[in-house]
């Protein structure tokens, strides 16, 4: 029965998949009108993020930007197919553009092996068919909590030629020999941890608990680390994935390398504020109350 729902999902998958990025742009716009009363819960958590964030914005302001980000979001959802089963082992040179892919080259050169975090930034998926298109990469992923879900996006991940391990310890013993190995891991590091896997950090100005794991695999393996990220391009024409120089300033400790890392996340986010993933309830263990 499993297998048969399966199979179900990846059919419509490569149905969606055939659908063109321009259109999926444009109907997007149409189908937020009719999707924005179901998407009430997740409108007020990103409102709530965004006041949080940017203070300075009036509420007008804060509402446009809420509206821009479900838009982005729905977006992500309409590009499951694509991401998932039209990209995965196919040549990506239409599709997305890739930037300062030599930087990561020459920190993997060191023979240290190569840390790489990400925010929630655009489309992660299509971010995760770039990096495994260029490096042998172990991406930390959380299991979804839907079973045929979870086995369809571990298939498409597979066939993008990605490793993927859980946030557990034998997902962390992995990424560590990967490291030692000389090899590339990706963590999307803006997720929230448990509260024994945190420190408090500010994320745009507010304290947020974030991970420490990033900066435990730095302090441990002494890998260069370097942000990555995804934009999607205007209309509809692609996107792009963008690699940093090596991040500086995330050996000393494990608190400012938390710190450093942050900083490095909000520089991303920057971009393209309107493209990150608001909908997480990023600050719900900063001991603010009532916010969500």
């Amino acid at each position: 029965m499993s297998f048969f729902i399966t199979k179900i999902i990846q059919f419509f998958l490569f149905i969606a998949g055939l659908v063109p990025i321009r259109a999926i742009f444009v109907l997007s716009r149409w189908a937020i009108f009719s999707s924005f009363i179901k998407m009430k819960d997740l409108s007020k958590t990103t409102s709530a993020n965004l006041r949080l964030a940017f203070p300075e914005l009036d509420e007008k302001e804060t509402q446009n930007l809420t509206k821009k980000s479900l838009l982005e979001t729905l977006r992500i959802a309409s590009e499951l197919g694509l991401a998932w089963s039209r990209l995965p082992g196919n040549s990506l040179l239409k599709y997305i553009d890739v930037k300062g892919l030599d930087n990561v080259f020459h920190s993997l050169d060191k023979k240290k092996g190569l840390i790489l975090f990400t925010p929630h930034l655009s489309n992660i998926e299509i971010m995760l068919n770039s990096i495994s298109k260029e490096l042998s990469c172990m991406a930390l992923y959380t299991p979804s909590k839907n079973l045929y879900m979870d086995q369809v996006m571990l298939a498409a991940r597979s066939k993008m030629g990605a490793e993927m391990v859980e946030p557990n310890m034998a997902g962390v013993k992995s990424m560590l020999n990967k490291l030692k190995q000389g090899g590339v891991v990706l963590i999307a590091s803006d997720q929230v941890p448990n509260l024994e896997g945190g420190l408090l950090s500010k994320f745009f100005s507010t304290p947020a608990l974030t991970m420490t794991l990033v900066s435990k695999l730095k302090l441990k393996t002494g890998a260069p680390c370097h942000s990555v990220y995804c934009l999607r391009k205007p209309c509809g024409k692609g996107f792009e994935v963008i690699y940093s120089h090596e991040i500086e300033g995330m050996d000393l400790d494990m608190q400012s390398s938390v710190d450093r890392m942050n900083e490095e996340l909000e520089k991303c986010i920057m971009n393209a504020p309107e493209q990150y993933a608001w909908e997480y309830k990023r600050y719900k263990h900063s001991g603010l109350k009532d916010i969500y």
